[in-house]
């Protein structure tokens, strides 16, 4: 079967003759997760559509953008374990589309010494046998000289860690699920994901319904529209606005890949980094926040409070960088309080999966999580295992607060 263009018009000849099939899974939500289980999933044989209420490949949720953080430092062994396969099918993807996705850089993890998450992190490394290297002030001055350390800081160095382009991923993935036989369907918003006997349909803004046998609904920052309307409990999850800015070097060279690593701080706000990767002469810098909540259909505008509180960071520790951004794009996050994922079949209806709650630290794992994804849908009821499943996932947990939607 030919692949249908990736944003090809809802009304086209092609996905006309598709609305006309049953298919082994429909999966809602084109973005990292969403695109990962249809390819896995078609890569396995199985007829597959996936649906996206925008283009592929958007920049209105979570998925988007020239630079995501993979890494194998983590405070606790279980996405820490993770991390060797995750990075291996990352590199079996490129393999199989001759694509670049994956550039490694380093990575340097700082917080004052007393700092638990980073005891974490190294406790983690050791226990699990990753090689990296323990820096404090002084050994961290002389390695990186384009920080500025105070007193009292150190550091962990770990050498898997990289970036992901975090749009072209998407792209690859799509396009790849199209090669082994899935359908596409971008500009085609779903309404509702609902039970229909052993199987599902999915309801269309466009008025028309999709059946299948298995549904996963990874909808990002809308999946609580869906989870409201499916459960009867709520599932807490927050969508918070975020943003990245890009601050131009004096000396590129010192920020090149190579030479300046990936960097994350544990500090009262949580500054991270990158190389010159995107944009020449520009290093890309951000802080999370977590106090503003937003609509993900409302304007995207960018919070010049948190851009001031960013580019004093910058000003503080990376001397060598301007810190006037010459670019800031806005973001969304969707979380649990938590943090941990909602990856689980639905507890009643167990054709229909749900992955919900991956930003911050989920797009790395997103050629995982679609494995793990199709794997619960074509297993029966009640099974779990494999090398990506942990029970923090389990959407059930929810069920004994009865804590309302967000």
């Amino acid at each position: 079967m030919a692949p249908v263009p990736l944003n090809a018009s809802a009304d086209s000849p092609q996905r006309a003759a598709a609305s006309a099939r049953f298919y082994d899974l429909i999966v809602v939500g084109a973005g990292g997760v969403g695109s990962a289980a249809a390819y896995h999933a078609a890569r396995s044989g199985r007829r597959v559509l996936l649906l996206e209420q925008f283009a592929v490949g958007h920049t209105r949720g979570s998925s988007h953008g020239g630079s995501r953080i993979i890494r194998y430092t983590h405070d606790s062994p279980g996405p820490a374990g993770q991390m060797p396969a995750t990075f291996q099918l990352w590199h079996e993807l490129e393999r199989e589309s001759r694509a670049r996705l994956l550039q490694l850089t380093g990575g340097l993890y700082m917080a004052r010494q007393e700092d638990t998450w980073l005891a974490g992190c190294q406790a983690t490394l050791e226990e699990l046998d990753f090689a990296h290297h323990v820096l404090d002030a002084d050994d961290l001055r002389r390695a990186f000289p384009q920080f500025n350390v105070p007193d009292g800081w150190r550091a962990l160095y770990q050498a898997n860690t990289g970036i992901l382009s975090a749009t072209h991923c998407v792209e690859v993935m799509v396009a790849q699920a199209q090669q082994h036989g899935a359908e596409v369907r971008a500009e085609t918003p779903a309404l509702a994901v609902q039970p229909d006997g052993e199987g599902v349909t999915v309801q269309l803004a466009s008025g028309e319904s999709v059946r299948g046998s298995r549904a996963i609904l990874a909808a990002g920052p809308w999946s609580g529209r869906f989870l409201a309307e499916l459960l009867d409990f709520g599932v807490p999850l927050r969508v918070t606005q975020q943003q990245v800015a890009y601050y131009t070097v004096q000396d590129p060279a010192a920020y090149a890949v190579g030479t300046f690593p990936i960097f994350i701080t544990a500090l009262e706000d949580h500054l991270y980094g990158f190389p010159i990767w995107e944009r020449a002469g520009s290093i890309k810098v951000a802080l999370e926040q977590t106090a503003r909540t937003v609509d993900p259909d409302g304007p995207r505008a960018v919070d010049d409070d948190l851009l001031a509180r960013l580019s004093a960071r910058v000003a503080t520790y990376l001397p060598g960088a301007d810190p006037a951004p010459v670019h800031v794009e806005p973001c969304l996050y969707t979380e649990t309080p938590t943090r941990d994922f909602v990856i689980d079949r639905h507890p009643h209806h167990p054709q229909i999966v749900i992955a919900a709650g991956f930003s911050g630290r989920g797009f790395k794992h997103t050629i995982a999580v679609g494995k793990l994804l199709v794997d619960l849908a074509f297993s029966d009821a009640g099974v779990y295992g494999g090398p990506f499943w942990q029970d923090s996932y389990r959407i059930t947990r929810f069920a004994q607060t009865q804590t309302p939607a967000v």
